[in-house]
């Protein structure tokens, strides 16, 4: 369990990015974007140890970020994980293709990838499920749900981009 406080300029430019907020809400273990820190310290969930949150000066969560390793790689779990993936935000492509990998002869499943966005675009999700570790005889899974405000994540895009303009080699 993490929280850790956005840097105010990051912050700025992402509210001033920002539109009103979508009418069907994205959560990660009962938790949204536009929460506040308490609720995330008041959460009674197995989920919380997983979940690190990032949130405003003023307290409300503005990204939410859940990652368990270690689980294992058998077809049960392949498919366990990518269904509740698909159930909970929505049966898409991506769905139905790493199922058919995981079902098909040669048990092939390497990855599960699908970006979500609300209905107004205010808020996307990326689901992730892949190998932990690429070059192993065993390789456990590694599931990752990143949930953030869309104008925080556009702000945080464009941070990164130009973050080697401010490195002097």
């Amino acid at each position: 369990m993490k929280i850790s406080l956005v840097n105010p300029r990051l912050l700025l430019a992402a509210f001033a990015l920002s539109i009103s907020h979508a009418s069907i809400a994205l959560d990660i273990a009962g938790l949204k974007i536009g929460d506040t820190v308490d609720d995330f310290q008041s959460l009674e969930s197995p989920a919380k140890e997983f979940l690190t949150v990032t949130h405003d000066p003023d307290g409300n969560i503005v990204r939410i970020f859940y990652r368990q390793e270690g689980l294992p790689n058998d077809e049960k779990t392949q498919a366990k994980l990518v269904n509740r993936i698909c159930n909970k935000y929505g049966r898409v492509t991506p769905c139905y293709s790493a199922l058919s990998e995981i079902e098909s002869d040669d048990k092939r499943f390497l990855r599960f990838f699908h970006l979500y966005r609300d209905d107004n675009e205010t808020q996307e999700l990326r689901a992730r499920i892949r190998r932990t570790k690429a070059f192993s005889l065993t390789p456990d899974l590694t599931v990752e749900i990143d949930l953030m405000d869309s104008a925080y994540a556009k702000a945080l895009r464009e941070q990164k981009a130009t973050a080697s303009d401010l490195i002097d080699f």
